[in-house]
C-alpha cells in the first residue's frame, strides 16, 4: 500500500470509528481508565555523565523511595532513530508516578540492544552502592526492556542477549525487518535485526493504524511478530490518542491513549498486579473489547 493510500485508509477508519475519540477515558474499560491517570507518587529526574561530562543516561524515578511500599522495578528504554529521552519524558514520568525507575540511554541508534542492556546493568549496580539515591530501593529481579521503533528492536535484542535479566519486553512500533540497517550500535544488519520468536519473556507489541506505521511497523507486521512467539504475548494496535490518529512517534508528543495499557502491562508483569492483568488475560481480556484498539490479540 502506498503512503497516500495508507493515509486515505487511516482517515476512513477514523471517520468510521469517530465515536471512540475518548475511549481511553471510558469507564467501561476500567484497567485503561485506571492506569491512564497519573500514579500516586511524586517523581524526579537525573542524568548520568561520562568522564568527559557527556550525558549518557537520563533517569526518571520516584522522588521519595521511602514512600513506596515495595522496591521499585526497573525499565530500560531505547530511543527511536534520531530520538532522545526527552521526547518521551511524559511517558517516563507517568511510569515513575507508579513507582517504576526508568533509565534511558541518550543514544539515538539503539537497534543492537547493547546500550539498552548496559543502561539496565548500570542502574542495577547503583542499587548496591552506598550513597546512591537507588541504594537498596530497586527490585533488580524485575526488569523490563522497552523501546520505540529502532529502540523497540534494541529492546527485543537486549532481552535476547541477556535473557536472565529481563522479566518482560514491551515494544512501540517494532519495525519490519526490512528497515534494519547497520549503524554505530550494530555494525552489521544481523546485529540490529529483531527476532521476537526466540524470546523467553512475555512481550507486549504496541503499534498503530497510522500512515507512517503502515510503512514502518504495520498491523500486519506486528501480528506476524506476535504469531511468531512461543511465549505469553499481547498485541495492541491503537487507533486514536488524545483525539488524534495515533502513529509511529505518538508515544512521545501524544501519549495519552497509550498510557493505560502500557502501564498496566508493566504493573502486571513486574509487580504481579491482578487487576492490571485483566487487560490481557481471562475469558474476555479488556484490550480485545476496547474499540480504540481494533486488531488487538493476546495469547
Amino acid at each position: 500500500m502506498s503512503r497516500y493510500r495508507a493515509i486515505l485508509a487511516a482517515g476512513l477508519l477514523v471517520a468510521a470509528l469517530g465515536g471512540v475519540t475518548a475511549c481511553h477515558r471510558n469507564p467501561s474499560y476500567p484497567v485503561q481508565a485506571t492506569y491512564a491517570k497519573a500514579g500516586p507518587y511524586a517523581t524526579t529526574t537525573g542524568t548520568v555523565t561520562d568522564a568527559a561530562g557527556k550525558a549518557i543516561y537520563d533517569e526518571y524515578y520516584p522522588a521519595n523511595y521511602a514512600a513506596l511500599p515495595f522496591k521499585s522495578p526497573i525499565v530500560t528504554w531505547g530511543n527511536g532513530t534520531g530520538g532522545k529521552p526527552a521526547n518521551t519524558a511524559v511517558f517516563f514520568r507517568h511510569l515513575a508516578s507508579y513507582g517504576f525507575t526508568i533509565i534511558a540511554t541518550t543514544l539515538s541508534n539503539t537497534g543492537g540492544g547493547t546500550e539498552i542492556d548496559a543502561a539496565a546493568r548500570y542502574l542495577i549496580s547503583r542499587a548496591s552502592m552506598p550513597g546512591s539515591v537507588f541504594y537498596r530501593h530497586l527490585d533488580t529481579s524485575e526488569v523490563a526492556a522497552v523501546g520505540l521503533s529502532q529502540g523497540a528492536t534494541g529492546a527485543v535484542r537486549a532481552a535476547t542477549i541477556d535473557p536472565s535479566l529481563y522479566k518482560t519486553v514491551m515494544t512501540f512500533s517494532l519495525p519490519n525487518k526490512i528497515w534494519s540497517n547497520p549503524n554505530s550500535d550494530c555494525p552489521t544488519k544481523a546485529d540490529c535485526t529483531p527476532d521476537p520468536a526466540v524470546l523467553i519473556q512475555p512481550i507486549f507489541f504496541i503499534s498503530t493504524h497510522g500512515p507512517f506505521d503502515a510503512v514502518i511497523a504495520s498491523p500486519a507486521t506486528e501480528r506476524a511478530y506476535f504469531c511468531s512467539t512461543a511465549v505469553h504475548a499481547a498485541l495492541g494496535i491503537i487507533l486514536l490518542t488524545e483525539g488524534r490518529l495515533a502513529d509511529h512517534p505518538s508515544i512521545g508528543p501524544d501519549p495519552g491513549g497509550f498510557l493505560g495499557y502500557a502501564t498496566a502491562w508493566l504493573e502486571y508483569q513486574l509487580r504481579g498486579n491482578s487487576f492490571a492483568a485483566r487487560a490481557f488475560t481471562g475469558r474476555h481480556p479488556e484490550l480485545l473489547r476496547n474499540p480504540n484498539w481494533p486488531g488487538s490479540a493476546v495469547k
